[in-house]
């Protein structure tokens, strides 16, 4: 009896380390992951990135998520009748960003209508307080980043933002090591 329990101890061990070794392939980091065949994500201040899983007449459709959990995929996506995030910077934790003018088609929303969905494209998320503000114009907008103390924002093209990240490993910020 006792030999059993040794073998069965060392089985279950080494099916342990497997397992380990098996799920490690396939954690990644929130600040190096590019997205895979079928998903493409430009990672902002974490938990919030964004992502594009859809291609519409214009190229990708860029949405920002919050991740309920950065080490795995999946979130809140902010909730917009707004067809993609074009520009987006940031500034100390703050995060800047607007959406296109265009409106995702009706086809394509929930229940095809537009009735309780944003329609304001100017967003500001405060990260610490995980805030998110909607603002109908761009001078209201510029007005509520310079109260914040942004007074010259920066804005990159989402898909030039990704192409970088993609291709260079380069992001808006170095984020703190872990």
């Amino acid at each position: 009896m006792c030999g059993c329990s040794r073998i069965k101890s060392k089985y279950d061990t080494v099916k342990e380390r497997i397992n380990e070794e098996i799920n490690s392939t396939f954690r990644t980091d929130f600040y190096s992951d590019p997205g895979a065949w079928d998903y493409y994500r430009v990672p902002l201040i974490a938990p919030y990135e964004l992502c594009s899983t859809l291609w519409g007449d214009d190229g990708k459709v860029w949405d920002c998520i919050r991740r309920d959990n950065t080490d795995k995929f999946g979130g809140f996506t902010l909730a917009t009748a707004r067809r993609s995030v074009e520009s987006v910077g940031l500034h100390d934790s703050i995060i800047y960003l607007y959406y296109t003018e265009k409106l995702t088609p009706l086809k394509e929303m929930p229940s095809h209508k537009y009735d309780g969905w944003e329609m304001r494209r100017f967003v500001i998320i405060d990260v610490p307080t995980d805030s998110v503000e909607w603002h109908e114009t761009r001078e209201e907008w510029l007005t509520a980043l310079n109260k914040r103390g942004v007074s010259k924002p920066q804005f990159y093209h989402v898909d030039s933002l990704y192409d970088d990240f993609a291709n260079n490993r380069r992001l808006l910020f170095y984020p703190p090591k872990r």
